[in-house]
């Protein structure tokens, strides 16, 4: 039965929350304290044993956000996901009827003119993806913020992402209420301006704005896109639970949770321990009493038992002591000599540990490192690769299948995205589904993926070499290297490229190449090209305009040539040497 937006349904809707709310936020604010740098208040009100209040509001006070930048290099990472060589969003032309307007198109919105991004790829890398790691049980909406101006125009739908506690209340298949992240400011009757909350409710046949002013609901906006179908859906994640007829999920990257939550809790302890451990402490003999109580440590006033209370300068202590870090300490002598002998000198500084500092601070870095090896992405962290007990090598087989899996969660999302906005805007122009359903992109999950950074890279080429792996095989690696380290200047990027795959004699040394030609393994020309070939590439850069589109074939020529005109001219010298040789050496009468 379809549902009604009637007056009580609406009020209902947003007033009930859905039994599942409590779990999703949970999880959604695991990731969000250290996605986002908030105070890990949870963590720190578990206040250490011995410690006092006052303690335990300082931590809070001087927390940085040490587990932000670990996450925020994941986010960076997985965002080079659109760089990939099979990153791809093809169209088909042929299939846009000519009814459309050629800036009308669907490739023409959501490539070029989409709202906010320019392109619905620009939102899925700077918006879904965050998001969807942090919330996973965030929904996508793709509603109507206005209507056309005239039936003339095409409706600019727009993608939402509504988080878990923007979810308010829904029925699978049947509608969503959720509260958008925009306000309305309107004025009361005093005439002050107030803000109000929006909120959507999306059916399988209509899609309702509404905004909230003293208290009321005023629609104002309602579509009949009679879909037949809601155009909200998860964003992507990794199954969870099942409960209340709802699937459960949890971020991709949860994993790194019990990591991070160690190294926030831990880097709060190194705080206090920095404060306590590492700031120098003075320390005086003296005599010198508290001037509020002339050393007695009471007061002269009376509390409600009649009794005098503990002077508050000193604390009852009688002497004055500073309890900055960088004060000092006063300690009383004796007044007889015979009482207490004071030393020489009677100033110092009391002498501290920082060991329980480094291991501590230690202890924090492991476990960020811990936290992205959970999910395969280790090579970001700051401890160097090769130490003893804490690195392994990084496993790319693992690191392509959680890539690629957040990659299909985004291709998985896009579709619905590209699917909904083609039913939005040309429903009615374009009546027949198939037709349209012809129009939508098609995007291939992307499999190669160039995340690694150059020191990981590196890395593995000195352990091939190291373990005598075939040269081909190290020719390879060294040509990926080159393509990433000079991404950005692709020309350089092809010229080692082109050493690698026009030298013949890649990978071996100097004294190898030399033994091979004297055993004839070898011939001169492949010696030749080998050792000049990186003057010989230089060289066809500069001569040869088009040397980057010939083929190999013509490439291997001319570097070819170029090795010729070497042995010739070693063969003039060589002839040359031998005739000024025979002069001063004539061969004797009857020798040959």
């Amino acid at each position: 039965m379809p549902v009604e937006l009637t007056a009580d349904f609406v009020r209902t809707a947003i007033g009930t929350r859905h039994p599942n709310k409590p779990i999703y936020e949970e999880l959604a604010n695991k990731l969000e304290v250290h996605a986002k740098g908030l105070s890990p208040d949870k963590l720190i009100d578990k206040r250490r044993p011995s410690e006092s209040e006052k303690v335990k509001n300082y931590r809070k006070e001087i927390y940085v956000p040490i587990t932000k930048k670990s996450v925020g290099k994941v986010f960076n990472s997985l965002s080079k996901i659109r760089r990939s060589q099979d990153w791809n969003i093809q169209y088909d032309p042929d299939s846009v009827p000519k009814t459309i307007k050629t800036d009308e198109t669907l490739e023409a919105y959501c490539e070029n003119n989409y709202p906010n991004f320019t392109s619905l790829t620009n939102w899925a890398f700077n918006e879904l993806l965050i998001r969807s790691l942090i919330d996973a049980n965030s929904v996508c909406a793709v509603v109507l913020k206005k209507l056309p101006n005239n039936t003339a125009d095409y409706v600019t739908p727009e993608v939402e992402i509504f988080g878990s506690k923007q979810i308010l209340s829904y029925s699978p298949g049947e509608y969503y209420a959720l509260q958008s992240s925009d306000v309305v400011v309107y004025k009361s009757g005093n005439n002050r301006s107030y803000e109000g909350k929006v909120y959507y409710i999306v059916t399988d046949m209509q899609i309702a704005r509404y905004e909230e002013r003293s208290g009321n609901y005023f629609q104002t906006l309602l579509y009949d896109h009679n879909f037949g179908e809601l155009p909200v859906f998860k964003v992507g994640g990794v199954y969870f639970d099942r409960k209340n007829n709802d699937i459960i999920q949890e971020s991709r990257i949860a994993p790194m949770v019990p990591f991070l939550d160690e190294a926030a809790r831990e880097y709060s302890d190194l705080q206090a321990e920095i404060v306590q451990h590492i700031h120098s402490e003075k320390y005086i003999y003296t005599n010198t009493e508290c001037p509020a109580c002339n050393g007695a440590g009471v007061s002269h006033e009376k509390d409600e038992n009649g009794n005098l209370k503990k002077c508050s300068r000193c604390e009852g202590k009688g002497n004055i002591s500073s309890v900055s870090p960088y004060g000092e300490y006063l300690i009383t002598a004796g007044r007889k000599l015979e009482e207490y002998q004071l030393p020489t000198p009677p100033i110092g500084y009391v002498q501290k540990s920082t060991d329980i500092a480094r291991l501590q601070d230690e202890r924090v870095r492991n476990h960020i490192y811990d936290a992205l090896s959970a999910i395969n992405m280790e090579f970001l962290a700051e401890t160097p690769l090769n130490q003893s007990g804490t690195a392994k090598e990084v496993d790319r087989d693992e690191l392509n299948t959680f890539v690629n899996s957040v990659a299909e969660d985004i291709v998985m999302v896009l579709d619905n995205v590209y699917y909904f906005i083609c039913q939005y805007r040309y429903s009615f122009i374009v009546p027949d589904k198939e037709m349209r359903d012809k129009m939508l992109p098609v995007i291939a999950v992307p499999e190669r993926f160039d995340l690694l950074n150059t020191s990981v890279l590196v890395n593995d080429i000195q352990t091939a070499k190291n373990a005598n792996v075939n040269p081909l095989l190290i020719k390879h690696m060294e040509i990926e290297l080159a393509r990433k380290k000079y991404n950005a200047e692709p020309k350089v990027a092809y010229e080692v490229e082109c050493m690698f795959e026009l030298d013949p004699l890649y990978g071996y040394s100097q004294s190898d190449k030399m033994t091979m030609l004297s055993n004839s393994g070898i011939t001169e020309k492949d010696y030749v090209i080998s050792c000049n070939i990186s003057q010989f590439i230089q060289r066809a850069f500069n001569e040869e305009k088009d040397f980057i589109t010939k083929s190999f074939g013509d490439r291997k020529k001319i570097i070819s040539a170029y090795a010729d005109e070497i042995i010739k001219e070693n063969s003039v010298k060589e002839t040359i040497k031998t005739d000024i040789l025979g002069q001063f050496n004539p061969v004797p009468n009857g020798q040959s």
